[in-house]
């Protein structure tokens, strides 16, 4: 599926304004010592094919801190080869939650991959491509980048639930594209993305009936039989 970023966009905020989700996992990279910086649920992450990374500067995201920082990510596949390889991944427990949402910010060099593909896997092994979309700037943050998997069975409530960003071939096409228009694509192009958090609406209990235990449920019976005779005698 393809989607243009300012209807996605749009979209995105309808959907955070008429929601109350509850964060699941969180990564805003603030903390130069680890590659994230808050998570919860036993999330993870980790860098796929050649990718490397470094932390830099996240200005311009979404991100409230006052030092902010973001995860730089490069080294990226030649021009024709790595299509759907190359990026990063984030293993999620989404147990206990249902309607789940990832969200993140994404900033572009001009030679990057204008590209990228949003992959998810509900078993921790077989990836299924979600959606795709196009870059629209370089050189800035695009904030608020969303997919719902609310119509997804079986990403609700799942222990092996993950996402992957990776850096795809233009549509028809069997090379990347660069982002910047009249630029050329090189695997030296940087992406860097902050604020990556998947959100989801808590899962409801089923209220607890309590059942009288057999002696109970006799007492009661009786109880409930002596009250009967007694008014029954009044009336007489």
């Amino acid at each position: 599926m393809q989607f243009k970023p300012a209807l996605f966009l749009l979209a995105a905020a309808l959907c955070a304004a008429s929601v109350q989700a509850t964060p699941i996992a969180q990564w805003d990279y603030n903390s130069g010592s680890t590659k994230h910086a808050f998570s919860m649920n036993g999330a993870s992450f980790s860098t796929l094919g050649s990718v490397t990374t470094a932390f830099v500067s996240g200005s311009g995201s979404t991100d409230p801190a006052g030092t902010n920082n973001a995860l730089n990510t490069t080294t990226y596949g030649s021009a024709t080869t790595g299509n759907l390889t190359r990026g990063v991944q984030y293993m999620i427990d989404t147990s206990g939650y249902e309607d789940v949402v990832f969200s993140f910010d994404q900033r572009n060099s001009a030679t990057a991959s204008a590209w990228t593909a949003l992959l998810y896997t509900l078993d921790g092994d077989t990836w299924t491509q979600a959606t795709s979309f196009k870059m629209p700037v370089d050189s800035a943050f695009v904030k608020g980048i969303n997919y719902s998997f609310a119509d997804i069975t079986g990403a609700d409530n799942n222990p092996f639930f993950g996402v992957e960003l990776v850096s795809m071939f233009a549509p028809g096409s069997s090379a990347y594209a660069a982002t910047k228009s009249g630029s050329s694509y090189a695997s030296t192009g940087t992406i860097r993305y902050d604020m990556v958090t998947l959100s989801g609406t808590e899962i409801a209990e089923a209220p607890v009936v309590d059942v009288p235990e057999p002696g109970s449920l006799a007492t009661l019976m009786a109880g409930l039989g002596c009250m009967a005779l007694v008014a029954r005698r009044r009336q007489r």
